[in-house]
């Protein structure tokens, strides 16, 4: 019987110290799935800080004053989340924020390229209506 008894004790032990690796083994992924939100979401707003910063280095608040204004709005409030710890709303804000980068982006080159292209051919830029017209009573 005592035989018995060591194999039946072995096997409890055998049993319970793999319920201890499954527990330690679920309580890491748990841990590395917590520490991946703050991780990809601070990826994020680094990656839309540095498409924002792109589109400044093409002059995009004066050549694409919407997309680059909306773009770093966007980015402010991702920041704002982040800090506050949502995360998943602030990844949203910074992807968002990413495209209207790029699209700052795309219309900041296009506007340089038709500048260039007007400075080639000597192109001037119409005046409004009305410059040229005589103010009222003068030289009547």
């Amino acid at each position: 019987m005592t035989a018995g008894r060591h194999l039946r004790a072995g096997r409890e032990r055998a049993r319970s110290s793999g319920q201890r690796a499954l527990l330690v083994m679920l309580t890491l992924a748990g841990l590395v799935s917590v520490a991946c939100g703050p991780v990809s979401t601070a990826s994020t707003v680094s990656d839309a800080e540095r498409d924002l910063g792109e589109a400044s280095n093409l002059e995009a608040v004066r050549r694409a004053p919407y997309e680059y204004t909306k773009a770093r709005a966007l980015l402010e409030k991702a920041k704002e989340c982040e800090g506050h710890g949502a995360f998943e709303t602030s990844s949203t804000y910074a992807r968002q924020s990413r495209t209207m980068s790029e699209k700052a982006i795309d219309v900041a080159r296009l506007a340089a390229e038709r500048e260039k292209r007007d400075e080639k051919f000597g192109v001037r830029k119409a005046r409004p209506k009305g410059d040229d017209a005589p103010t009222g009573g003068e030289g009547q």
